[in-house]
């Protein structure tokens, strides 16, 4: 796990900058505190900054072939480097190392850029390729490592995050306007494009190479299934499952450094801790958070797997200060605005277990492979709601307003819709008319990449469940991994995701959505797996969704809540009313209304602009 960066000047004859390469890597030294490296050809300079994992004595990065002609600075892990390597050794290769960078760079050799059908793992990389003088970039299938790159005129950079392209002083911090609406609706902008103007996003599962001064972006994986799909039984599908699990966390669990997990007391990450301490066969450390509210503390499931399989275990409790206090920080990690507060829980989580190991396996990517969301069954039952007598529709929507269950809200707006439009706005976090109301400037778009890869599914012959899951691999899923990557690093922690194996992502994609949603529960077939390993008070019990307190700490005096009453002043009067939010404020500290969500997404977006002075 490492951050790489590089610059490649147009001109050919003008010779790349060290001073630019080098602060451009140091600007995320958290990212490899154990090594840095620099490497220097003509109009091209690569950095790297190492946090070593494999091979701790002999994986120094940029990395060369023995005659010059392949350079490689790369950030990730290759899982199945070791039978490559032997392939590889096969057909005459020779190594320097033990390492799994090495390993991609005589890959290039031997393949090209045919070289990532064979790679398994999580990883961002560039080669230098003297030979053509062309600079080659991959990001892995999912997406799980972030790549980002900037075009000007007279340059190429990329970087594993944005802030370092920023500090090359070549690109300026500037709002991309047009994505306003896009991060007010879904709390993340997808797609190739970011929240910055002039920042691009590789996007997962492509290569991009340059070689006549223009980026040429060529996809070679996506998460589609194919039209025929071979139908197996329920019970063959758990089973199979099950070992693409289990092989998956055991190829996650090579390192030459400590490993432990992320065990918040959910199935997900429960099922990768029992899988791991299985594997291992000696005692695995786990680590999870908890609140002083009880209903939003999780951690006595936790204690119940860290019980079942004798880990050791440490737990967090963090609170509504010290949260406000990493708040501001974490939005610096994160480049963009924060989608979820459980964002800094992660960050808190990664530092306490950098005090006891230096890898983690988590669950995520779980519930957006196996509809495990509760919305995934909202454009199905919107379909049956637009039946529904008025006066009984009337009846639910005072239902949901008495529970303040958003889901309600939102089944009831979805009626109203058209069907394309309740599949694009599921993952949507707030209502266009509560948009209006706080930033009447923002212009709703037509969200283009989203209806893009909506229209990518039709004629597979898939249901709503499978094509909003798709939907949110596409888009959602991204920003989720990409938060998890920069939290953890920001501890120098790598995380590692067993669910986002690309074997096991093209296996959930062709599986039946009857085989993932089933009887009204989502992810019916990972808590069939789980209970092989699992109490059943940790498999059946109510997705809590790993949330934090927001609604309380808003009502409080210190901490969010400072944050909160002051954020009316605060708001650029450019973008947001301010009026209104001083009405919306004074509603939540009342505890009239919840508006949390609105909240917290202004204050995410204002301290943003602040942060990056943008």
């Amino acid at each position: 796990m490492c951050g790489i960066v590089g610059l490649m000047h147009t001109d050919p004859a003008r010779r790349c900058e060290p001073e630019i390469v080098t602060k451009m890597r140091d600007t995320f030294t958290y990212r490899g505190p154990d090594d840095a490296g620099l490497y220097l050809d003509g109009p091209v300079g690569l950095g790297h900054r190492r946090l070593s994992i494999i091979d701790l004595g002999g994986g120094h990065q940029p990395m060369s072939t023995e005659d010059g002609s392949f350079s490689i600075v790369f950030n990730g892990e290759i899982y199945n480097y070791r039978s490559l390597r032997e392939e590889l050794i096969a057909k005459g290769h020779q190594f320097q190392s033990q390492s799994d960078t090495e390993v991609i760079l005589h890959l290039y050799a031997e393949r090209g850029e045919a070289c990532v059908h064979a790679l398994n793992g999580m990883f961002a990389f560039a080669i230098w390729d003297a030979r053509r003088r062309a600079l080659f970039l991959a990001r892995d299938r999912m997406g799980v490592k972030p790549l980002y790159y900037a075009v000007t005129p007279k340059s190429f950079l990329f970087a594993s995050e944005i802030k370092a392209i920023l500090a090359s002083g070549m690109v300026s911090a500037r709002c991309r306007d047009e994505a306003v609406a896009e991060y007010m609706v879904f709390r993340q902008v997808a797609g190739p494009e970011s929240l910055f103007a002039g920042v691009m996003s590789l996007p997962a599962g492509c290569t991009l190479t340059l070689d006549d001064g223009k980026p040429r972006i060529a996809q070679y994986w996506s998460p589609r299934p194919p039209v025929d799909r071979p139908q197996m039984t329920y019970e063959d599908a758990r089973q199979t499952l099950t070992d693409l699990l289990q092989d998956s966390v055991k190829m996650r669990l090579i390192s030459d450094v400590p490993v432990g997990t992320f065990c918040s007391g959910g199935v997900d990450s429960s099922l990768v801790t029992a899988l791991a301490s299985r594997i291992k066969g000696d005692r695995v450390n786990t680590f999870s958070i908890g609140f002083e509210e009880p209903e939003y503390d999780e951690s006595a499931f936790a204690r119940m797997v860290s019980d079942q399989y004798g880990t050791i275990h440490h737990q967090l409790t963090i609170g509504n200060a010290e949260f406000s206090d990493l708040f501001p920080r974490m939005i610096w990690q994160n480049d963009e605005p924060l989608n979820f507060a459980n964002s800094v829980q992660i960050f808190a989580l990664s530092r306490l277990a950098k005090q006891h190991v230096t890898v983690v396996l988590t669950g995520e990517g779980s519930d957006e492979l196996f509809a495990g969301y509760p919305r995934y069954r909202i454009p199905g039952m919107a379909a049956f709601y637009r039946r529904v007598p008025s006066m009984l529709r009337s009846l639910v929507r005072l239902w949901g307003n008495i529970r303040r269950d958003h889901r309600i809200a939102k089944l009831d707006r979805y009626a109203g819709c058209s069907h394309l439009e309740a599949l694009l706005y599921n993952s949507s976090m707030l209502r266009p008319d509560v948009i209006a109301a706080v930033s009447p400037r923002i212009m709703l778009g037509r969200f283009d990449h989203r209806l893009s890869c909506l229209a990518g599914t039709e004629g597979l012959g898939l249901d709503d469940v499978d094509r909003v899951s798709l939907l949110d691999q596409e888009c959602f899923l991204v920003s989720i991994l990409n938060r998890q990557d920069k939290m953890s690093m920001a501890a120098s922690i790598e995380s590692r995701v067993p669910f986002m194996d690309y074997r096991v992502v093209e296996f959930a994609n062709r599986l039946p959505a009857a085989y993932k949603l089933r009887g009204g529960v989502g992810k019916a077939i990972v808590k069939d797996v789980a209970r092989a390993f699992l109490p059943a008070e940790t498999v059946d019990r109510r997705k809590s969704g790993f949330g934090v307190p927001l609604d309380r700490w808003f009502q409080s005096n210190v901490g969010m809540g400072e944050r909160i009453a002051a954020l009316p002043k605060q708001a650029d009067p450019d973008l947001f009313d301010q009026k209104t939010l001083g009405r919306l404020v004074d509603e939540h500290r009342a505890g009239t209304h919840d508006h949390s969500e609105v909240l917290w997404t202004v204050l995410n977006f204002q301290t943003w602009k602040e942060t990056f002075h943008c």
